[in-house]
């Protein structure tokens, strides 16, 4: 739809995509349902609601709404992390991965210091932390290796990393209609990804990873 519809009709299209997503999550779920996860969902349904009426002059409340949805996505995927095991953090891949996310984060914080009000600015830098929290968090769940599915949390991830990166810059230096079609394909894939992996992957226990994973 985003390839044949004016942009300002995304507006009423897109959150219907976030409840397609939800009642996907219930049916697969049942009453095990994640109430952070469904948080994180009415704060998704609001940004794009904000994004497609006026991502200018909703712009802090967007950044807001990303970091709560972002913190929501990290609570959720505390109950994956192991303890033991988040020596991972230090590995050389790990670190190399930090240092690209946050050299990204500020070279995008960069680009649109002169773009953003300055009562704005501040959810900006909030934001850019929270994005570095729950990278850092699906990082290391994939980086234990513990889940077999573990691939598609990554993949969420790293769709989501490129959508909350490239939205600002489609938005305020060079729109473009094929960009919009790529970030709503990675803004929905990173959602509907993150549903699957916690909807389909059970927290294991640690005393039996070494015996299944080993």
């Amino acid at each position: 739809m985003s390839v044949i519809v004016e942009k300002s009709q995304l507006l009423y299209i897109c959150p219907v995509v976030i409840v397609t997503i939800f009642l996907k999550y219930i049916s697969v779920v049942k009453k095990n349902t994640d109430p952070l996860f469904l948080l994180a969902l009415a704060a998704l349904f609001c940004i794009n609601f904000l994004t497609f009426y006026s991502f200018h002059d909703y712009f802090g409340e967007i950044s807001l709404l990303t970091s709560l949805y972002l913190i929501l996505y990290t609570f959720s995927l505390k109950k994956y992390l192991i303890q033991s095991k988040l020596k991972s953090l230090l590995s050389i891949s790990s670190v190399i991965g930090g240092f690209l996310v946050a050299y990204i984060s500020y070279a995008v914080i960069e680009l649109l210091l002169d773009k953003i009000p300055n009562n704005s600015q501040i959810y900006m830098f909030i934001c850019a932390i929270c994005v570095l929290i729950y990278t850092v968090t699906f990082a290391i769940v994939y980086l234990n290796n513990n889940y077999k599915n573990g691939t598609i949390l990554l993949t969420s991830g790293l769709f989501s990393l490129f959508q909350i990166g490239l939205s600002p810059i489609n938005e305020y230096f060079f729109y473009n209609q094929t960009f919009t079609v790529i970030i709503i394909i990675c803004h929905f894939m990173a959602i509907y990804l993150f549903m699957k992996f916690i909807s389909e992957t059970k927290p294991v226990d640690p005393k039996n990873i070494k015996k299944q994973y080993f």
